[in-house]
């Protein structure tokens, strides 16, 4: 059954005449006469009566009237639906973040996604890349987000490059290396994931670190620790910029490390899988964030 002959059906029932009824839907009165016509063999009963005296609706015709509003009004919630969904703005994303992009970048794009798309179901995971490797492998998440480097060989990702994010060495308010270089000093190293050992910074920090580095997945612990002892957090000036125009953090600019200035944030997705819209609309959102950031850091 033709959606087009319902809309005319309750066209013309508001109306009881073809030619007022054929106006309003745009269309000549022979269309809409061969329209209800044809609706009505269909149907096999006549939905109307027609004599000298007008149009009127058949007890039949009244009650088919009522299921075709009725079916007219979920088929529009339908179009509704799918329009949003093709936006992004319905309907669900799962994916993870690692600890650090998520303290950074998490509650801002949310905040905006929320907003803008409040009927899109949104279910992050927030764990280390070798808890989301396997979600991602066995279809739990559509995508994560973490630095580049952590996630093995196989089987094929989807890896792009959201921005990049400086590394940098933060200190409490205060801390001893602010005011002095100390080679007998031995401070703890703290760092949001296993990952990060990789980097060739370790190497220099042993003249000021005690012991190999403490692995604290919770960026909200890492903070107060940084704040409140004398430990050296390697992460991205990003993640506490508030912190650091507060002054109650700092950087580490004058060591000389050999540190790398940079690294990739990257959001991973199987090969082979087609992006949603509401992971389009996220991943916009993160690159634009990081983007800010960036100016912000540079101005």
């Amino acid at each position: 059954m033709d959606l087009r002959n319902l809309r005319h059906l309750v066209a013309l029932s508001r109306r009881l005449s073809f030619s007022r009824a054929a106006g309003d839907l745009g269309l000549s009165q022979s269309a809409l006469t061969r329209s209800i016509q044809a609706l009505e063999q269909e149907a096999g009963m006549r939905l109307f009566d027609r004599d000298r005296a007008g149009v009127s609706l058949t007890p039949q015709g009244k009650s088919v009237l009522e299921r075709a509003e009725a079916l007219l009004t979920q088929a529009d919630d339908f179009e509704r639906q799918l329009r949003q969904t093709a936006r992004g703005e319905e309907g669900r994303v799962s994916f993870g973040m690692a600890p650090l992009p998520a303290w950074t970048l998490l509650p801002a794009a949310l905040s905006e996604r929320l907003h803008a798309a409040p009927a899109l179901t949104h279910e992050v995971v927030v764990r280390n890349v070798e808890a989301l490797w396997p979600l991602l492998i066995g279809g739990d998440i559509e995508f994560f987000v973490s630095a580049e480097g952590q996630v093995p060989d196989a089987p094929p990702v989807r890896a792009e490059t959201l921005g990049h994010f400086p590394v940098t060495l933060i200190v409490r308010a205060g801390h001893p290396l602010l005011t002095a270089i100390s080679h007998d000093a031995d401070f703890p190293v703290l760092i949001s994931s296993r990952g990060t050992t990789n980097l060739a910074i370790f190497d220099d920090l042993r003249k000021w670190a005690s012991g190999r580095p403490h692995v604290v997945e919770d960026y909200g612990t890492l903070v107060t620790l940084t704040k409140t002892t004398d430990a050296i957090w390697v992460t991205s000036a990003y993640s506490v910029a508030r912190d650091l125009e507060a002054r109650e953090l700092h950087t580490l600019d004058q060591i000389g490390t050999g540190i790398p200035q940079s690294f990739r944030m990257v959001i991973y997705s199987l090969d082979r899988r087609s992006q949603s819209p509401g992971m389009l609309r996220l991943k916009q959102a993160f690159r634009q964030q990081i983007h800010g950031l960036s100016e912000t850091f540079r101005t």
